[in-house]
């Protein structure tokens, strides 16, 4: 059985995180600093938490199937019972396996809710033990090759729009977070009443929470700002994808916020058995769905479009039928 962790780097991360709190707690009761000492301590209590749920979000694969567990529920599923299973690659060579249960929406909802894992499948990111095991226990035949190395030959444009609008609104939202998380732990360092400290220290670790986030989501519409020309488009600093690659987009809008998915497969074929990995791009729209197509549709010189609109699911999707 080959275990793995869903989420390696974020759980070494917050073990780091945990483990320089107590070393700094040590140090502040050796020079007396009792304030600080119990706010680093509260603070160090958290993080071990935020470790044993990271720890406990982990995925096996043995000779009877997959399980995908988180504390101390796991969910086994037969290699037959699954209704696909394949490797998936957003925006970089990264490689993820991901699975979809018997019963799921298909690889549309995949696409929303990696990289997790839920009712729907899984997506796990892959590693050298965990491709070793899936070659060697899984009936299907996988292909883990990470997605071609391709460079545009005419330079790219970037749609800077989306991101400008987020660095602006997202990063100075990220400093105040980190500006009031930081002003109440020296606030909580004062105070003697021990609920008082738990509650203000508390408070200041869901303010770092709420910072981290902001930036995280500022850096992600950085890192894939739309870089395109009338060969191709890339995410970002991610793989380079020309528009002959390109076999099927899906423009989304939920929960007022649209982007935009570009698939190296048709939406037919991506998610079944015994298909190559699926390469996608996974972009921040400009604005509105039609914003975004109008940015994109002109320059792609090949293929039949067609734009069709989804009332059930208000979303538009895309078609490129390549020739």
């Amino acid at each position: 059985m080959v275990r793995v962790l869903r989420y390696p780097y974020l759980t070494g991360a917050a073990c780091l995180c945990a483990v320089s709190c107590a070393v700094a707690r040590d140090l502040c009761v050796g020079k007396g600093l009792l304030g600080w000492s119990r706010v680093l301590l509260v603070c160090t209590f958290v993080l071990l938490g935020l470790c044993f749920a990271l720890l406990s979000c982990r995925f096996f694969a043995d000779e009877l199937g997959v399980g995908v567990g988180f504390l101390l529920r796991v969910r086994r599923t037969p290699w037959h019972e699954l209704a696909s299973v394949g490797v998936l690659s957003c925006n970089s060579r990264r490689t993820y396996l991901y699975g979809l249960y018997q019963g799921s929406n298909g690889f549309l909802e995949l696409l929303h809710r990696a990289p997790g894992c839920g009712s729907w499948g899984f997506v796990v990111p892959t590693s050298r033990r965990l491709i070793s095991a899936v070659l060697d226990l899984c009936p299907e035949t996988i292909d883990f090759a990470p997605a071609p190395r391709k460079h545009p030959v005419n330079p790219l444009r970037p749609l800077w729009r989306q991101a400008a609008m987020y660095m602006l609104l997202l990063i100075p939202g990220a400093a105040l977070a980190f500006f009031t998380g930081a002003m109440m732990l020296l606030r909580a360092s004062e105070l003697a009443l021990p609920l008082s400290v738990v509650g203000l220290t508390l408070a200041a670790c869901g303010m770092f929470a709420a910072g981290l986030f902001l930036l995280y989501r500022a850096i992600v519409a950085v890192t894939t700002c739309p870089w395109i020309n009338e060969e191709g488009v890339r995410a970002g600093v991610g793989v380079y994808m020309p528009w002959e690659d390109v076999h099927f987009g899906y423009v989304h809008r939920r929960a007022q916020v649209s982007g935009m998915f570009l698939l190296s497969q048709p939406l037919e074929t991506a998610g079944r058995h015994g298909e190559q990995a699926v390469y996608c791009l996974s972009l921040p729209d400009t604005s509105t769905p039609a914003a975004g197509l109008s940015d994109v549709l002109p320059l792609c010189r090949e293929g039949d479009q067609r734009l069709k609109r989804s009332n059930q699911q208000s979303c538009f999707l895309l078609e490129f039928m390549t020739h």
